[in-house]
Parts: structure tokens; sequence; C-alpha cells
């Protein structure tokens, strides 16, 4: 009966990779083709210990290299695990998952593995992954089936990232993902290359901009903060927004560096979410003269005290439309800098009467320049009379012996 090739040298590969990374802490074996053999032989080093990321990627791996990695009590300090590219299958992903052996994992890529619906079943049962922060099962079998059984799992509560490219998922799969609870801090989910309608995407939008509301609001003295800066979001995540229910007493809510139009500004304007707003922050969106216009015909939006609009295409009239809101009285600071206004819409600012209040920018107004032309006409009427210098002050002498008495 033949025999298995024995892995001779692994300690030598350890050495050369550890060489390569320049640490003690990384080894990439992408492409080394190591073999089940070898990773048999590589889980029995005490090399390895101190080992934090460790890529394995198109290394002609099957179940039972997984289950030597899932087996070894050599990589208590593993964080990161790549496999890119082999053959675990789900039997393969169940040794993983059933493996106590990695204490201290957050990141495990298993992108091309022949993985199905068993195979995800197995990740969401396992206690094992629940440090997991980031989870990579691109181009497998999961199907609707398999997204069904993530979306039970109980102990993946702290994952951000998932991605489930190219794996045969439909709508109905993105339902289901959406109804759960089971991830609070999910931020990305990559669900390119499946049987996604508009109504599957517009569902996975709503589902992750809730996730990243909580994330990323928080409770302060003044009132609830939201900051959603530089994340892709436009009008659609702004109807999510305007109907979260979660909000009580949002005072600030920053959307810069975003996609925002006027109609995504149109379903904030009207929520109730923004009734004691104070701040808000739309910096480089492009809301136009057409949002500024929800913005300052929206009682809900009177409380306004910061606006930030920089860089959005906003014009003369969306100035005016400012200057002559009678709602905007409360505003105290208002950057408008990169827009295309001119020197006429600016001055509209200057001339409201209802931004009696505003301290940024800074107006020389009409009423201090009249009181200062008077004051100089008062002083213009005063006549000042001739000094005979001899008279009053008397010579040079006489002065000199005043001062020394």
């Amino acid at each position: 009966m033949a025999t298995k090739a024995r892995y001779y040298n692994i300690e030598g590969t350890i050495r050369n990779g550890f060489k390569l990374s320049r640490d003690y802490e990384t080894l990439d074996f992408n492409f080394i083709k190591l073999g089940d053999e070898g990773v048999k032989a590589f889980a029995k080093s005490r090399s390895v210990k101190q080992l934090k990321r460790l890529t394995l990627s198109n290394n002609k791996l099957t179940a039972e290299g997984a289950q030597a990695l899932a087996e070894s009590s050599n990589l208590p300090m593993l964080e990161s695990l790549k496999m890119y590219r082999n053959k675990i299958g789900d039997e393969g992903i169940k040794a993983l998952a059933e493996s106590d052996k990695f204490p201290k994992l957050k990141s495990l890529r298993l992108a091309l593995n022949g993985i199905g619906p068993q195979g995800a079943r197995s990740i969401a049962t396992s206690k094992n992954f629940s440090g997991l922060t980031g989870l990579v099962l691109a181009e497998n079998k999961l199907g609707d089936e398999g997204i069904k059984h993530l979306s039970a799992a109980t102990s993946l509560t702290h994952l951000e990232i998932l991605d489930l490219r190219k794996n045969g998922i439909t709508d109905k799969g993105v339902i289901a993902l959406s109804k759960s609870s089971n991830f609070p801090n999910l931020q990305v989910i990559e669900l390119s290359d499946n049987h996604l309608t508009d109504m599957g995407k517009n569902t996975l939008s709503g589902f992750l901009i809730q996730n990243l509301v909580r994330k990323r609001t928080k409770e302060t003295e003044e009132g609830m903060v939201c900051d959603l800066s530089n994340l892709g979001i436009g009008d659609l995540e702004c109807g999510f927004i305007a109907k979260y229910d979660g909000f009580d007493n949002l005072t600030q809510l920053y959307l810069e560096l975003n996609k925002i139009t006027a109609e995504g500004m149109r379903e904030l304007a009207h929520s109730k979410n923004v009734m004691n707003l104070r701040l808000l922050s739309l910096d480089r969106n492009k809301i136009g003269d057409e949002g500024i216009r929800y913005i300052v015909e929206s009682e809900k939006l009177q409380n306004l005290a910061h606006l930030m609009v920089e860089y959005n295409e906003i014009t003369d009239e969306g100035l005016q439309a400012i200057a002559t809101s009678e709602l905007m009285t409360n505003l105290l600071r208002l950057y408008i800098e990169g827009n295309p206004y001119t020197d006429d819409g600016f001055a509209m600012l200057a001339e409201s009467e209802y931004l009696q209040q505003l301290e940024y920018p800074e107006f020389v107004r009409e009423e201090a320049i009249e009181e200062v032309d008077e004051a100089v006409e008062e002083f213009e009427d005063v006549e000042i009379e001739d000094v005979d210098e001899e008279e009053d002050l008397g010579d040079d002498e006489d002065l000199t012996k005043q001062v020394i008495r």
C-alpha cells in the first residue's frame, strides 16, 4: 500500500517565512503548496507559537489539512487565518468551528473553498467564533439556506465585516438576514455577484444603515450625537435615518462627505427625529438650492443653531432662501464656503431681518455703519477756537518757573 509523502523541511520553510515577513508574527505561504502533509507538520511545530497572521491560500488543502490546524495547540495567538482557494469544504469548516484552539481569532477568510449550507450552519452554531470581526465566505455555495443559517447565529455579535459575494443568494436570503438582531456591529456586507433585485439591495441598505446608526450614536449631556460622515450614504439611507426609531433627543447629526442630494434632505427635513437638532453638518454633499429650501422651510429644523453646508452647489438662490426664512432665527453659525454664490447672495445674509443672532459669518451691518457716520458728523459740527499760545501758556521761561515751584 502506498504511503503519503512526508513533509521533511517544515522548520526551514517556517524560518524562511519569518525572514521574509521580518517578524515572528506573520507567515504567508500563499502558492507554496504545502498540501495537507505540510500543514500537518506545520501544526506540530512549536516555532509558530507567537504567530498572529497565517496565510495558506492556494495550498491544495482539504478537510484533512483543516483538521490538522483545528487540533494544533501551537497557535494560541492566531488572530487572522486566510485560506483562499483550497478545498476544505463543509467538513473542514466544521473542524475549525468545533476547535477551541484559536481563542484570539478575529479574521477568518475562506473564499473559494466549496463551502455549502452545512458549512454555514457549523459557523452559526459554533461557540468558538465569538471573537470574529471579519468573516469572508465569498465564492462558495451557501445560497439562501446558508445565509439563513448565518442569520440565526447568536455568537457572531462582534462581526463587523461579512463577505458573501457570489454565493447564489437571492432577495429571500437577504430579507432573512435583515430581520436578524444577531449582528449589532455589522457595518459592511458584500453581496455583489448574487441574484439580488433592487428590493433586495434596498433591504440590505436599510439593515446596514440602522446598524451604523446604532454603532455611531453616543449619548452626551446635551443629547444624542450621531456621526455618519464619509460612509457613502445616499438618499435611500437618509430615508432609513429619517424613520429610525432609536433616536431620543438627537441634537447633533454629522453627514459630511456623503452622496446626499435634495431628495435625501427632503426625507430628513420631514422627520420627527430632527426636532431637537442643534447642529447639522452636510459639508461636501450635493443638496443644492433645493435641499437648502427643505432645511429652511422645515418647522422640525427651526432649533438649528449650527448649519454646515460647504461645497454643496448652493447659489445665491439658496442663500436668499436662508436669509428670508422666518424659521432660521436661532441660527448662530452658518458655513457656506466652497459654494458658487456671489457677493450679492452673501449680502442677502447680512441684510436678513431673521438672522440677527448669527455670529459667523460676521457682517458689518448697515445700522452700525449709520451710527458711525452720525458720530463723525457730530464731531465735525464742533467748532474749535484758536488758542493764543502767548496768552494761555506764557513764554518758556515762565512755564519753567511754574514747574519748579
